[in-house]
């Protein structure tokens, strides 16, 4: 193992693995890939750190996972993964997404100037609970120009990850904006996530630049922190 990947979190280093058997046509689209079982044997690791990778694939879209059937490769990664200073990612396992809202609004002003539209240009928005083995752990809200919005109104329910599916259709992100706070569950938040208002959440907004460093999305997510796993590594 080289000094670069000693300095990687386990689960990325499995991630990684993975990724390769993918671009090395040993895993194909379509295929589903060795049990929990056998990852855990082959790569001599925890069932959570192959959970982790796991999810972690899934949310790129590389991997696809349903109740009661084996996870299947979604598709070959285009190009190699990176790996980012910043590691985040969702707690629990079947991680799904339930539409609470889809539409086009003209008064979000400042939805509008995030994505720096003027006041007369209409955004997409749509709200989303953020399941884990059919429990919510999140709440989100995620607003689209109405020139990308039409690419996923028919995919909301199915698309745990928006920029993800954006990039199967060309259109790509070269810089991603987020900024995490505190803060406190509305009655309606708390609503929607089963929690008491007032309660303690991750707040993770969003803005994604694409091709012509034009904002392609802003998104506000709010968590359960319980849920919700969040590290910074910088140096070398």
């Amino acid at each position: 193992m080289t000094e670069k990947q000693r300095k990687l979190p386990l689960y990325v280093q499995i991630r990684n693995k993975m990724v390769q058997n993918i671009q090395d046509g040993v895993w194909q689209p379509g295929e589903a890939i060795p049990s929990e079982s056998q990852l855990i044997e082959q790569y001599n690791v925890s069932r959570t750190t192959v959970r982790q990778s796991i999810r972690d694939l899934v949310q790129k879209g590389v991997l696809v996972t349903k109740r009661g059937a084996p996870t299947k490769v979604r598709q070959t990664p285009s190009e190699e993964m990176e790996n980012p200073g910043v590691f985040h990612h969702e707690l629990g396992a079947e991680l799904g997404v339930k539409v609470i809202r889809s539409e086009a609004l003209n008064d979000h002003f400042f939805a509008q100037n995030q994505l720096e539209l003027s006041d007369e240009e209409e955004v997409y928005v749509f709200e989303r609970v953020r399941t884990a083995e059919g429990n919510p752990i999140a709440c989100q809200q995620s607003f689209f120009p109405m020139s990308i919005a039409h690419k996923l109104k028919d995919e909301a329910a199915e698309t745990f990850d928006f920029i993800t599916f954006l990039g199967r259709h060309n259109i790509h992100y070269t810089n991603i904006k987020e900024q995490v706070t505190a803060s406190n569950a509305t009655a309606y938040e708390a609503d929607l996530l089963g929690i008491t208002p007032g309660e303690a959440l991750i707040e993770i907004r969003r803005k994604t630049l694409g091709g012509d460093n034009l904002p392609i999305e802003y998104s506000r997510t709010k968590y359960i922190p319980s849920s919700f796993s969040y590290r910074v590594e910088i140096g070398k």
